[in-house]
């Protein structure tokens, strides 16, 4: 009905228009390199494939836990760059021997780390669960990357700032424990953003859901707004994020200003008029557990920089305590091994404090997860992302 990788159809519903591909230059800086992708199968890891694929390298190498998701784009790959040699390994990041032993086989220079969960409501409700994918899996790719030399970039996201939710704390500490490993021969990078375009469960798909099914469009709140950007966006500015070489550094990217979600829908929904498919109601159903109003990317009272790039920007914070890092890691292996949410709670709160769990995630941590039905608004917006 509506394709969300039409330029046309992406610059009327974020406001503004997507930034441009990389230029020949930009290629240039990845050709004869060996790169390592996990979450390959996901929305962000796949573009990043695409993009890397038409640059001239030695080595592409996906991973990723479903084999779904990696045989569609490993048939994709092949049949559009027949020349790029690939490695597709069906593995958890969570799980350490795999992720070594993948790269310790194809030796990348450049190891992009997309695996990981970031659905607010699903993750409020398994403490357990986000740590392990976005902690130690966060963990266990960065060792391996550093063990074979490899630059490191960890996909983040805004709900990583001041979090409110599993996701935004889990991530928020993904990026403590990367930028922790740094020494003088590994400079990790830490790159966040928004919400993305054509990713799974976004809220233009729901909306396109909802338009065929004819069912009233699901919204938290009429103020509530987010950062969008194309999928595109994110994979290229990811990556030029890496050609500059902000080893050590927490950076976001320039999404423009932030637009109401409201907005956006009203906009899907002119251009689904447009295309004869007629509008349907819009429902407001309420913040979630974990949903804020509004994204932020940079904590509080840190001085955004500009770089050599007008959309890649560095938000200085305080150093991480290392030191602090390596006990609370200590102590969530201990948690996620027992299954032990109200412990993991505890600890990852010591280490995030600007973290204020939701009652949702407390009760679902101390084992209390049938004391906490969704009420039908709260159900209702299990749909929104």
């Amino acid at each position: 009905m509506i394709d969300l990788r039409d330029p046309r159809v992406q610059q009327a519903l974020m406001g503004r228009a997507p930034c441009e591909p990389l230029t020949d230059s930009e290629s240039a800086g990845f050709a004869g390199h060996r790169v390592l992708i996990t979450g390959a199968g996901g929305a962000v890891g796949s573009e990043l494939a695409r993009t890397l694929a038409a640059c001239e390298l030695d080595s592409l190498t996906l991973v990723d836990h479903s084999e779904q998701a990696l045989l569609r784009v490993e048939r994709e790959l092949r049949s559009r760059w027949p020349h790029v040699h690939l490695d597709i390994i069906l593995g958890d990041v969570t799980r350490p021997r795999i992720i070594h032993a993948a790269c310790t086989t194809t030796v990348p220079d450049l190891v992009l780390h997309a695996a990981g969960y970031s659905h607010v409501t699903t993750l409020e409700r398994d403490l357990c669960a986000a740590l392990s994918a976005n902690v130690i899996g966060t963990l266990s790719v960065a060792q391996a990357a550093r063990a074979v030399g490899a630059r490191f970039v960890l996909m983040s996201t805004a709900k990583a700032v001041n979090p409110r939710s599993v996701v935004g704390a889990t991530k928020h500490f993904a990026e403590m424990v990367t930028l922790a490993q740094m020494d003088d021969q590994f400079e990790p990078l830490v790159v966040r953003f928004g919400n993305v375009l054509g990713s799974g469960g976004g809220i233009a798909e729901v909306a396109m859901d909802c338009l065929g099914s004819r069912q009233p469009i699901p919204i938290t709140h009429t103020d509530a707004t987010r950062y969008f950007m194309t999928v595109g966006e994110a994979a290229t500015l990811v990556l030029r994020a890496d050609l500059l070489r902000l080893g050590g550094e927490a950076c976001w990217l320039d999404m423009g200003p932030p637009v109401r979600i409201v907005d956006l829908v009203n906009r899907l929904m002119k251009i689904a008029k447009q295309k004869g498919v007629r509008a349907v109601p819009v429902s407001f159903v309420g913040l979630r557990p974990g949903e804020k109003l509004d994204d932020q990317l940079t904590v509080r009272g840190a001085r955004p920089v500009r770089t050599a790039h007008a959309r890649v920007w560095i938000g200085h914070q305080a150093p991480v305590a290392v030191d602090l890092v390596q006990r609370t890691i200590r102590a969530l292996r201990a948690d996620v091994s027992r299954g032990d949410g109200l412990s993991a709670m505890t600890n990852l709160c010591a280490a995030v404090p600007e973290y204020e769990p939701s009652e949702h995630a407390r009760l679902s941590a101390g084992g209390a997860t049938l004391m906490a039905p969704w009420s039908s608004r709260e159900a209702a917006s299990l749909l929104v992302a």
